[in-house]
């Protein structure tokens, strides 16, 4: 028997429709995230170039800064040189900050811009004329690397200056010490300074004219012998843009010719510079003294005949020099990328301020914990010379300068041939106390020895710094005043050096010696000679020792306030010439100046 089965199929084809209408979505959804992936690969893409582009405007303004300050450090000669008739290495060519501020100096003369930019020292490109151009390529705004620059003085030093005077003679009368009065009775001759204040000197269109005070010489009766050169001082305290003092120092002279004439006047110098301003006295001045006319103590300067009643001390004074400057560089890169940079840049480590004597000794005459009592022996040779007469300018500043009266007597007795140390050679300029004029980085140890480890992380970055008793090889360069070498130790001058020279323990001069540029010894045996010779020195000599100035014992907290009484002990032999010289000084702080203080990202 055949059983049929009969199986029923159930026929789909009315749903094709709607598989097909499925299959079109999931491939629109499959097609929309294929599109997103590539979407966002090509951002990614375009991001990542963009990140690149801005990294490189990042170094582009990095570049600009660094450009600047080769510039400020003098590694770049002037295009075209500001005075045609003199080199490139004559310092009316050199930049400073004045110069970099200046439109007429910072940037050519064909130069548009209306902000100072050193296109005068850099190439900016003659196409796209805002910019310097990096690589040797063409200019293009919308991809080139490039930068650009503006300069400014983040302090407002400005055109304004303002100071005020005191003055005071070293022979008073005892109820007013800025005043003398010679003879007695009814028959007198009195000399009185009366101080000046100026507010707000404007100094924008050059040197401005104004007075620092007057000198009145009254007569009573038949008038007096004056028999004695007296000493006096005009302190200058300046107290816009800066405050900071510099000293006038000076003579009134005698009258012994007649008692009834008034007297002479001698000033010290008769341009005095404080933190790049100059002052410039003109008060009827007539040729240097000559030094062997005027006797012992040795003095030098500038003469002018006093009248009776009222003698203004007239002169000009000068814009002070800015000690930083804000430098704003911004770096283009590729696909129109820019980045702004602001960088401060300091002048130096000394802030524009030198030491105020050609030989500057830094302390008491005596100490007691350690014990220590002051040394000056300027050497017995007849050809031995101490001049504070500028060699490059007209400054005249002391040449042997101290902080302590006692010790300024010891350096007046020696000089004018007294025991226990005569010296018979030359002094040019007078010996004075400068405690009222150090600039801060001499006003105490600790202040010093900031200065000092400052110097060291300079040296031993250049691979100048020695230690444990090494000697070094060479002192830098004595041609061009620069370069650095510090000695954490004691140390041997011979032969020939520049720049700036630290020791922290003795220095020793020996044999034949030539230096441009400033020294700095903190250690407390000073400085001595030893063996014969001749040497010579031009810049500054600073002898400051305190406790623990050596820069791996570290300076001790107890002590911080007290300098150490000063040795300077040149009886070992040989002769020697000290003299100032502003320009090696500058020179030297080139190793030292123009660094960054901070850089922020606009």
């Amino acid at each position: 028997m055949k059983i049929q089965s009969t199986i029923e199929y159930n026929s789909r084809d009315g749903e094709k429709g709607a598989a097909l209408v499925m299959a079109l979505m999931m491939s629109c959804l499959l097609l929309i995230a294929s599109a997103g992936l590539l979407l966002e690969s090509a951002m990614n893409t375009q991001n990542v170039t963009d990140a690149t582009g801005e990294q490189q405007a990042y170094h582009a303004a990095e570049s600009g800064i660094q450009s600047a300050i080769n510039v400020l450090r003098r590694n770049v000669t002037p295009s075209p040189l500001l005075d045609t008739s003199k080199p490139a290495t004559d310092p009316v060519n050199k930049i400073d900050f004045f110069k970099a501020l200046s439109l007429s100096t910072s940037n050519k003369s064909t130069d548009t811009s209306s902000f100072p930019r050193l296109s005068r020292w850099l190439g900016y490109d003659t196409a796209c004329t805002d910019r310097v151009i990096l690589g040797a390529t063409a200019c293009s705004k919308q991809n080139g690397l490039a930068y650009s620059l503006s300069i400014s003085d983040p302090d407002n030093t400005g055109s304004i200056v303002s100071f005020n005077t005191t003055g005071r003679f070293f022979e008073s009368d005892t109820s007013d010490p800025t005043q003398k009065t010679y003879g007695s009775g009814s028959n007198t001759i009195r000399v009185k300074y009366t101080p000046k204040t100026v507010n707000n000197l404007n100094v924008a269109a050059g040197p401005g004219s104004t007075d620092f005070g007057t000198f009145t010489v009254t007569k009573a009766g038949t008038g007096a012998t004056i028999s004695a050169f007296n000493r006096f001082e005009i302190r200058i305290k300046m107290t816009k843009p800066y405050t900071e003092t510099r000293i006038i120092r000076g003579y009134i002279q005698t009258n012994t010719v007649s008692a009834s004439a008034p007297p002479k006047i001698i000033f010290d110098a008769q341009t005095f510079t404080l933190m790049g301003s100059t002052m410039t006295l003109n008060f009827a001045w007539g040729s240097p003294a000559n030094v062997g006319d005027l006797g012992p103590p040795q003095r030098y300067g500038y003469e002018a005949q006093l009248s009776f009643g009222d003698n203004v001390t007239t002169g000009t004074i000068s814009s002070p020099e800015p000690t930083r400057l804000l430098l704003r560089s911004t770096g283009f890169g590729p696909r129109g990328a820019r980045k702004q940079l602001e960088a401060i840049i300091q002048k130096n480590f000394f802030n524009g301020l030198s030491a105020p004597a050609t030989l500057t000794l830094v302390g008491s005459a005596s100490t007691t914990s350690p014990s220590t009592s002051f040394t000056f022996n300027p050497g017995s040779s007849s050809v031995t010379v101490y001049s504070g007469d500028d060699v490059v300018s007209t400054d005249i500043i002391p040449p042997i300068g101290t902080t302590s009266d006692d010790n300024l007597d010891d350096v007046e007795d020696s000089v004018s041939g007294l025991p226990p140390h005569p010296f018979n050679g030359t002094v040019i300029g007078s010996a004075s106390d400068v405690s009222g004029e150090m600039p801060d980085w001499l006003a105490s140890p600790s202040a010093l020895d900031a200065t000092v480890h400052s110097l060291a992380m300079v040296a031993r970055s250049s691979g100048r710094f020695f230690q444990n008793g090494q000697q070094p090889t060479s002192f830098g360069d004595n041609a061009t005043a620069q370069g650095i070498t510090f000695c954490d130790s004691n140390c041997t001058l011979s032969g020939n050096g520049g720049g700036i020279l630290v020791v922290t323990g003795t220095l020793t001069f020996q044999g034949n010696f030539k230096f441009h540029g400033l020294i700095i010894v903190t250690g407390r045996d000073g400085v001595e000679r030893s063996g014969g010779g001749s040497g010579t020195i031009q810049g500054n000599i600073v002898v400051a020792p305190y406790v623990g100035s050596r820069v791996e014992d570290g300076i001790d907290p107890s002590l911080t306030d007290t300098f150490l009484s000063p040795q300077y002990d040149l009886s070992g032999g040989g002769n020697s010439t000290v003299v100032y010289n502003s320009k090696s000084v500058a020179n030297g702080m080139m190793a030292v100046s123009n660094f960054v203080l901070g850089v922020m990202e606009k």
